[in-house]
């Protein structure tokens, strides 16, 4: 009796068939928000998840200030300098990018670049300097946009306050000292010198001067050399 062959179902797991299989691995999924840590990552754990979403929300807290700036900027006089609250607005926004490379590093596993043993050493710098333009940035226009500027300001040190916390969290650091791209490289070794190469096949070395030679062959008697204080006598010189 014959069976008609039977479809093979996917292998749910993800895995190789047999034994010793891979498990899943996290993939690209193809979505710039996920994959840069704006959405949540189902291959990264929660609180990592939020920590980059923190990131992201700090970067956007800045463009909505200098958003006002340009808007408080139109409704100014002339003689406020508003041309240099501008230039102040765009400059800080280079710098409130950080939080945006912070992120990066974190979604790429390149954390271990910087060559810590502990992969949060290089965050805690940066969200330190977070922190530091944040403070900077409290007191800025005037009136209503200087009253916005303080909120602003201490929306974005919550964020980073919130980022030192989630970094003291297990889950997040057992997730980045994981990760093979966030750990140190190790040492190139030296080269080793004073390798001295082989001779090769069928070379005779050639005995340096002083060297004993080997014994003459069998039948050919040795001269033995003459005694210290004896003199040789001159060839043809018949010897007593």
């Amino acid at each position: 009796m014959t069976y008609p062959p039977q479809s093979h179902e996917p292998n749910q797991y993800g895995a190789a068939p047999g034994p010793g299989g891979p498990g899943p691995q996290p993939g690209p999924s193809g979505d710039f928000a996920t994959e840069w840590g704006i959405k949540e990552h189902p291959a990264r754990p929660k609180k990592v998840n939020q920590l980059t979403q923190l990131l992201w929300a700090y970067f956007g807290l800045s463009v909505l200030m200098l958003v006002f700036s340009i808007i408080g900027v139109a409704t100014a006089p002339w003689w406020m300098g508003v041309g240099f609250l501008v230039v102040t607005g765009i400059v800080g926004l280079v710098f409130h990018a950080l939080s945006v490379v912070i992120a990066w590093f974190i979604t790429k596993d390149k954390l271990g670049v910087f060559g810590a043993q502990d992969p949060r050493i290089p965050l805690y710098v940066g969200l330190g300097l977070l922190g530091l333009f944040s403070l900077g940035g409290l007191w800025s226009g005037w009136g209503w946009l200087a009253a916005l500027s303080v909120l602003i300001g201490l929306a974005r040190l919550g964020a980073v306050g919130a980022g030192f916390y989630l970094l003291t969290q297990p889950e997040v650091e057992h997730y980045l000292r994981s990760r093979p791209g966030n750990q140190p490289k190790p040492p190139a070794a030296p080269p080793q010198g004073g390798y001295q190469q082989q001779p090769p096949a069928g070379y005779q070395q050639q005995a340096p001067q002083g060297y004993p030679q080997q014994p003459p062959a069998q039948g050919h008697p040795q001269q033995q050399p003459p005694a210290p204080g004896h003199q040789a006598p001159p060839p043809g010189y018949p010897q007593q």
